[in-house]
């Protein structure tokens, strides 16, 4: 059974959720059962999409369970010409939102569960974009890590710049929304950052920090929040945080349509090149 292992950052949650509500995205699906990944648990009991939630240290042995109670399979495939799809384990890590606070620790944080992780994967789809720069030489700082890394990439194949990049459909569209935005200091909101910019940007939820922020903003001429929207709501309350927000800062609202299709394809991509490999590997 080949294992793709996902590591996460929440303010991706939404899209994550999306690639594993496509139809047979995986077989087996373990989620690292931390505080973080609470809601995206939610909403996939809520579309009744099966998953295993456990600690991650616990994640290796699961592995090993899983592919062992197949072991018919080996059986069965002695005595067929063509051997059927192998099951597909997919295995997820979201980790912290305070990362972001400072991009050494956000990219020891991200180095060091690929590190744990790529000791039971067959691959790594990596859910974050460059993030400051901060994930830039992943590769290259990583030269011992036993399995593939697979990098979320736009339509010219770019690595894209950060979550915005990703919501909207790439770097260039990230480019054309400042310019159609031309003007006016601007905030790209998808539905993640609307509900959890504090634990991002805020070291605590106190007036004085708030008012760090208010004056940040009129600084640098921050007036505009636009709202990425996609067809399908995954947080209801995304209006409602994007009012409030503009409301307590000041701001007017404005809206572009987003995609997944950057999410779906690198999902895709990365799930077949893990089962082309493991075929050629194993039959």
């Amino acid at each position: 059974m080949p294992v793709m292992s996902i590591v996460a950052c929440r303010i991706l949650e939404e899209e994550l959720f999306h690639v594993l509500s496509l139809k047979n995205a995986f077989d087996y699906l373990f989620i690292a059962d931390t505080k973080e990944a609470k809601a995206l648990a939610r909403h996939l009991k809520k579309v009744n999409i099966p998953y295993a939630p456990l600690p991650p240290d616990r994640m290796p042995d699961m592995i090993r369970q899983t592919k062992s109670s197949c072991k018919s399979n080996i059986i069965r495939r002695l005595f067929i010409k063509h051997p059927p799809e192998e099951d597909f384990i997919v295995v997820v890590h979201i980790l912290e939102l305070g990362l972001h606070r400072d991009l050494k620790l956000l990219r020891r944080g991200v180095y060091t569960a690929i590190e744990q992780m790529s000791a039971y994967s067959d691959g790594i789809l990596l859910f974050y974009g460059l993030c400051g720069n901060s994930l830039k030489n992943i590769e290259n700082d990583l030269p011992d890590i036993r399995c593939p890394i697979y990098l979320l990439k736009d339509g010219e194949d770019n690595r894209v710049d950060d979550c915005i990049s990703i919501a909207l459909g790439g770097n260039k569209k990230y480019e054309e929304a400042f310019e159609a935005c031309r003007g006016k200091g601007t905030l790209f909101f998808t539905p993640m950052w609307a509900s959890n910019w504090k634990d991002v940007d805020a070291p605590a939820n106190k007036q004085e920090d708030l008012a760090t922020i208010c004056d940040s903003f009129k600084r640098h001429h921050i007036s505009l929040i636009v709202k990425i929207e996609r067809d399908k709501r995954y947080d209801p309350a995304f209006e409602q945080n994007v009012k409030q927000f503009a409301e307590m800062f000041g701001m007017e609202v404005a809206s572009m349509p987003g995609t997944s299709e950057i999410v779906e394809e690198c999902y895709s991509n990365a799930k077949n090149a893990i089962m082309n490999e493991y075929k050629r590997a194993y039959f």
